[in-house]
């Protein structure tokens, strides 16, 4: 993984999972600008329906005990380091079978494997000539270099596999014992010898991952030790490119086009298949798949230092709850010791895990972010079509919890511990206010189920009139088809003017197009209150996304994206005024009753 002191994504990290006095019902604040909605293609979607994956850091560097970057932290030199870390290096109690079945009882769809870790140990019997130690007579694997048989990697493949898990490597591009490479304190990176030895250094590692897709055939690569800089031409300091990754990736692509790889094949430019933050959940959700690793206890590979800072079941269990509310994936890792056995430790958090998993494995797999444009102050919201589920990190005390309204049919409600319980509910003021027990059923995170015709959405796509509560006038294009033109209102009449087709475009943000025009609702690209509101051409910005949000009664509010400002009629009555953006504030001249009329 990435050394601690390196700069990584700006994301944010979320500030609390749960906890505090909480207005029950209440929304915290809205989605900002940069939480966009996103396709998933085909090949992703196993993994997109996964959602919660293991992650293994096991190398020599494991048996030392002080984290998989002590080459770089202790100042070993390559020689030393193959000579005291290496060489005792024997993980004769590796259990595969142990191991995937950790995973498989924690809910874990996926697991992905260190084959290589920055400092070059092949955990496989590699043929590749170039990855020798320094002396130059021993290739630098795990078979070759301390003539041990077994192949842990194919174990734990057939062990995986046997148990529905899917299997991936992790690979590290940057290798501090290749001799094309001298690692860089300085950088936390490697410097080349030559650019040469860069070419043929690429030229190797091809070798290698294409013996990791011959033997293993992983569902996933994951690439890392790609952070250096990015120059127009590779020096001999950053001498890994975006070039260098788009043609990893196109490489990888013509061998196997239905693998899984994550961004950091060159990270931060929109390569690969997925984003992946670290150590870090995002304080939205993000612009296409992502995937966040974390620790148990901040260290990737085992360090002997850390086994008494293992954080507790309860917030992985939130971490995780909140990754999948915000359309992520969740790579949790394990750290095995130099004897290839799990630590105990570690054991506690996945056991725990899979006794919540056992009774709340439906709110996590195969679900996808909430479908409102905030967050609950309670907690966090996952779906699928036909549950909503609501994840309440905070239990309420008056015995009513508050989920936002959705359009679909409610057929029960009940919690997830008790299934075969229906709870009492009533519908009003946008709010499902669910009757709950005094007492929270699961200390760790208790769910309440919604069960729903389809996919629980504010709103379903359609078309609509929108009347403003303040004139009961129809929210009006118009009746132009002029690019830019204003929106105003007018009274009703049936006309497509005042028809707009709605449409879901994710995490609770919808678009609005009117029936006559063909144009979207547009904010104009301001953010000034007054600013008038015209129609557009769809363009896929966020000055035509719109947060709708339940009054009750079928009345609506609709947020800008773009702007953060409220939809309103200007508090006029006038015949053809201008529907305008203002900052929201609860007024009838922001309220828009929304009728499906198609």
């Amino acid at each position: 993984m990435s050394s601690t002191p390196l700069s990584r994504r700006s994301i944010i990290k979320a500030a609390a999972l749960a906890g505090g006095t909480v207005a029950f019902g209440l929304p915290q604040a809205l989605w900002p600008a940069s939480a966009e909605a996103y396709s998933v293609s085909s090949k992703l979607d196993w993994w997109y329906q996964a959602r919660f994956g293991m992650f293994i850091h096991f190398g020599s560097y494991s048996y030392r005990g002080h984290g998989e970057w002590a080459f770089s932290s202790e100042n070993w030199t390559k020689a030393n380091y193959q000579a005291q870390v290496t060489t005792p290096f024997n993980p004769t109690s590796f259990n595969a079978a142990t191991i995937a079945e950790l995973a498989k009882n924690a809910g874990m769809k996926y697991l992905v494997i260190t084959a290589k870790h920055h400092e070059g140990y092949a955990m496989w019997d590699s043929n590749v000539a170039g990855f020798t130690d320094t002396t130059g007579t021993k290739q630098y694997n795990l078979h070759d270099y301390k003539g041990f048989q077994p192949d842990l990697l194919a174990q734990l493949k057939t062990e995986c596999e046997n148990r529905g898990v899917k299997f991936g490597l992790y690979y590290s591009i940057m290798d501090w014992s290749h001799p094309s490479q001298t690692i860089n304190r300085s950088t936390s990176f490697s410097d080349m010898a030559s650019q040469s030895a860069r070419t043929a250094y690429i030229s190797d590692m091809k070798g290698q991952l294409q013996e990791l897709l011959d033997r293993y055939d992983p569902a996933i690569l994951w690439f890392d030790g790609d952070w250096c800089g990015n120059p127009s031409s590779p020096t001999l300091t950053d001498w890994w490119t975006k070039p260098d990754g788009e043609d990893l990736y196109g490489w990888l692509m013509a061998r196997k086009p239905g693998l899984v790889v994550n961004e950091r094949v060159k990270r931060d430019l929109g390569l690969g298949d997925f984003a992946c933050p670290e150590q870090t959940v995002p304080a939205t959700p993000l612009d296409r798949p992502w995937e966040t690793c974390a620790t148990m206890n901040g260290a990737w590979g085992y360090n002997s230092g850390s086994e008494n800072s293992y954080r507790s079941v309860k917030a992985i269990i939130q971490e995780l709850v909140t990754v999948v509310s915000r359309d992520g994936n969740y790579l949790l890792n394990i750290g095995p010791k130099g004897d290839g056995t799990a630590t105990p430790g570690s054991v506690t958090v996945l056991n725990g895990l899979a006794s919540w998993m056992s009774t709340y494995s439906d709110s996590i797999h195969s679900t996808s972010g909430s479908p409102f444009a905030a967050e609950p102050s309670w907690g966090k919201v996952t779906k699928k079509s036909g549950k909503l589920f609501a994840h309440v990190l905070s239990w309420p005390t008056g015995g009513t919890l508050q989920i936002p309204a959705v359009s679909n049919t409610i057929n029960r409600v009940y919690l997830m511990n008790n299934p075969s319980t229906s709870l009492a509910y009533t519908v009003s003021g946008g709010q499902i206010n669910v009757s709950v027990p005094a007492t929270a059923p699961d200390a760790n995170d208790s769910v309440v189920c919604v069960e729903v015709n389809g996919m629980p959405a504010v709103l379903a796509g359609g078309v609509y009139r929108l009347i403003c509560a303040q004139s009961g006038k129809a929210l009006d294009n118009g009746n132009t088809g002029t690019e830019g033109g204003q929106v105003i209102q007018w009274t009703p009449n049936g006309g497509t003017p005042q028809q707009w087709t709605v449409t879901d475009v994710g995490h609770g943000y919808y678009q609005l197009v009117c029936v006559r025009s063909g144009k979207a609702l547009d904010d104009n690209g301001s953010t000034s209150d007054n600013g008038v509101m015209v129609q557009w051409s769809d363009n896929g910005g966020t000055q035509q996304q719109w947060a709708v949000i339940a009054l009750g009664g079928g009345a609506y509010r609709l947020i800008n994206r773009h702007s953060g400002k409220a939809l309103d009629n200007g508090n006029t009555g006038t015949e053809g005024g201008h529907v305008i953006q203002w900052s929201a504030n609860g007024g009838t001249p922001q309220q828009w009753s929304m009728t499906k009329i198609g």
